[in-house]
């Protein structure tokens, strides 16, 4: 968090303004793969995806006792475009795919954008990626970058794939990075999908 703090504030404070973080706080204590956690007599156990999501470090939060829930985070956007322009697209794939069998107990899913959902969203999830990424590359034409005119028809493509929902002006922000991934010069992780 230290080390984008400032690249996130001068990319972000922009967009949200006075809306956007002022000041970080930043984790007092690390939390290993698959240890409990107690915050108000709740009990969570964490579990460590590692990269994918839109960003280097996901994990998701599943209550032990009581009603069945688990917090997302950015493994799943709820009826919102994606933020794909940390270059972990892939990796977020095999992350849906790993997530399925971990959630399938979980009851209600509190994703990091949109409302509370259920176990299906995720594919909702992997149809929407893989579409992007489908119309990425497929409008890049074999270049590194999308250029204005691309960028427009891939927002036009998306719209009608998720008809009005809000956050749109991610999906053609998050295009070279992706364009750049898929082409093996980005952020890439092995994954097998």
């Amino acid at each position: 968090m230290r080390e984008t703090e400032d690249e996130k504030r001068a990319q972000w404070e922009p967009v949200f303004g006075n809306e956007w973080v002022q000041n970080w706080t930043y984790p007092n204590r690390f939390v290993s793969d698959r240890e409990t956690v107690e915050f108000d007599g709740v009990v969570y156990r964490v579990h460590d995806m590692g990269p994918g999501g839109d960003s280097e470090a996901n994990s998701i939060w599943i209550v032990e006792e009581g009603p069945r829930a688990a917090f997302t985070g950015d493994l799943f956007f709820n009826g919102t475009h994606s933020y794909v322009a940390d270059g972990f697209v892939l990796a977020w794939l095999a992350n849906l795919e790993n997530a399925r069998s971990l959630l399938a107990e979980a009851g209600t899913l509190y994703p990091g954008h949109g409302p509370e959902a259920s176990l299906d969203r995720l594919e909702v999830q992997k149809e929407y990626l893989l579409a992007y990424s489908a119309a990425v590359r497929e409008l890049s034409g074999g270049e590194l970058v999308l250029t204005e005119s691309a960028k427009e028809e891939l927002e036009a493509r998306m719209e009608t794939y998720l008809l009005g929902a809000p956050l749109r002006f991610m999906v053609g922000l998050s295009a070279n990075a992706v364009v750049a991934e898929l082409a093996g010069r980005g952020k890439v992780l092995p994954v097998d999908l």
